[in-house]
């Protein structure tokens, strides 16, 4: 297939890519009612003894990352279809998805589509947090679960930032700088509510609960997202452009692994595609992307060779 460019390059796209959005997303709502239920259920169960608790742990690292997904797709308002009529699921499945995530949706919209712009570039806020290797972004991690319950009483005592490393107080600050003032004065009232749960939470007798079956789960799901979603497909965070700022990158089980996201390059061209028709759309765009010089590999470079 030959690169297209201009108004045919997009007359192409528009008209490929149109068939696979604007449906409401019923499988998007089923991700998040059984991500969601998953975890309270595996919590009910833990707590009664039924589940062991180190099982506990492990499902609720599995449900509470699957959470992701349905807070994801409601950035891009795939749940609703984009039918401002249903805009409202997208609200509350983000809104859901995000306080079970300890993550502000308000504030992961505009990081989200701040990424989606400025992608790898310098005013992309995932580089600070994906890239490098996984042993950097795993203590990124650490710190973050360590410094995060800290947020509200640094609001309060502001002198506590000082007993923050250096280093990691600019990290900081660079974030904040880059997500700008709405993003981080969301953050912080999403972490107060997060803080209040922890402290009553184990105050009424549910340390177990809260600290076990949630926060560190959450953290540990954070860090398998950063992987899969922030460095596999941007990885070296090098090169930036249209086809170039991500990739396709397919091995055996990435689309189950990684839920679609294999396939992460059209997402960023066409982000109102639900991730789970990512790659019947690769079927369909995959000649026409080599042809434009996008980023494939692994075995999808095989399957267009």
């Amino acid at each position: 297939m030959e690169k297209l460019e201009g108004i045919e390059r997009l007359t192409f796209e528009k008209a490929t890519v149109d068939p696979f959005i604007g449906t409401f997303g019923i499988r998007s709502i089923f991700n998040f009612l059984w991500a969601v239920g998953g975890w309270i259920t595996t919590v009910v169960l833990t707590l009664n003894g039924t589940v062991p608790l180190v099982a506990g742990i492990g499902l609720s690292v599995v449900f509470i990352q699957a959470c992701y997904m349905p807070m994801h797709e409601s950035v891009h308002h795939t749940p609703s279809g984009g039918r401002k009529t249903f805009a409202w699921i997208d609200r509350f499945i983000g809104e859901t998805t995000g306080l079970v995530l300890c993550e502000s949706f308000r504030g992961h919209v505009t990081t989200h589509l701040l990424h989606h712009t400025h992608a790898n570039g310098e005013r992309d806020p995932d580089v600070l947090n994906s890239a490098g290797n996984p042993g950097q972004i795993f203590g990124r991690v650490i710190a973050g679960a360590i410094l995060y319950p800290l947020i509200p009483f640094i609001q309060i005592f502001p002198p506590l930032a000082k007993a923050i490393p250096p280093a990691i107080r600019e990290r900081f600050a660079e974030r904040d700088r880059i997500r700008g003032p709405e993003v981080a004065k969301a953050s912080r009232w999403i972490a107060l509510i997060h803080v209040t749960v922890l402290i009553a939470g184990t105050a009424a007798g549910f340390g177990t609960a809260v600290w076990l079956l949630w926060y560190i789960p959450a953290w540990i799901g954070r860090f398998w997202l950063s992987l899969v979603f922030g460095w596999l497909p941007h990885h070296p965070h090098k090169e930036t452009g249209r086809y170039r700022d991500t990739r396709i990158f397919t091995f055996i089980g990435s689309t189950f692994l990684i839920r679609g996201h294999d396939y992460h390059l059209l997402h960023h061209l066409f982000p109102r595609v639900p991730h789970y028709k990512l790659r019947l759309l690769w079927k369909s765009l995959g000649k026409h992307l080599d042809a434009q010089g996008a980023r494939i590999e692994g075995r999808a470079e095989a399957q267009i060779s």
